[in-house]
């Protein structure tokens, strides 16, 4: 299987990392959300029974996004054979990896009733062991603290539970500077880009 990848190094550690929380403040064009989305197709490409799930506060902004970003990597990734590896449903939004029934879903957190829905999910193969939150800085404290409990459970041996968190830099009260910034924990990973760390970047866009 011959896989192209684009590797910026300021990401290394996060992508290395088994933490439970991973949490990546960003700029524009910093890559925080390429790295993430190319990550998870290779996790879950080489990792059998993992599953993922992308949260945003609205559910339609996934489209356009988290899911743009991840169909956009296995296209980039695996060029004209993408579709032998993968199945990419645009109704509902879904991706599926052919090799081991890996999948990927996406969910919203605006309603009561997106809340409940996402405590229901179940996969036909593995449990959820993954989380994108893409702009988590527009989820509540309470929306974060749903999802974070449905990743419990014991996994088989090697495998973990992460949630992987992206987003803009926001004010100095946000409930997730507060959590994941303030107070030093084992547990977690914070990390920050800016353009200056992808070398993906060309000169003009440094330039504006």
């Amino acid at each position: 299987m011959d896989i192209k990848i684009k590797a910026n190094a300021t990401f290394k550690e996060v992508n290395r990392s088994n933490k439970r929380y991973i949490v990546l403040k960003g700029s524009a064009g910093s890559g925080k959300s390429v790295d993430t989305a190319q990550n998870y197709i290779l996790r879950l490409l080489s990792d059998k029974g993992r599953n993922l799930v992308c949260i945003r506060k609205a559910d339609v902004t996934n489209r356009d996004s988290t899911f743009a970003e991840l169909s956009g990597a296995i296209f980039r990734m695996f060029g004209d054979n993408a579709e032998k590896y993968w199945t990419i449903k645009q109704s509902p939004l879904s991706l599926t990896c052919k090799a081991n029934g890996n999948q990927i879903i996406f969910r919203g957190m605006n309603d009561d009733k997106q809340r409940e829905k996402l405590k229901s999910i179940t996969f036909q193969k593995g449990k959820l062991t993954d989380v994108w939150i893409e702009e988590a800085t527009e989820l509540t404290q309470a929306d974060f603290e749903i999802i974070d409990d449905r990743l419990r459970g014991e996994l088989p041996e090697g495998q973990f539970y992460q949630i992987r968190m992206t987003f803009n830099p926001v004010n100095k009260n946000h409930w997730i500077k507060k959590v994941f910034f303030d107070i030093p924990d084992p547990n977690v990973l914070t990390h920050h880009s800016t353009y200056l760390t992808n070398r993906f970047i060309d000169e003009a866009y440094k330039a504006r």
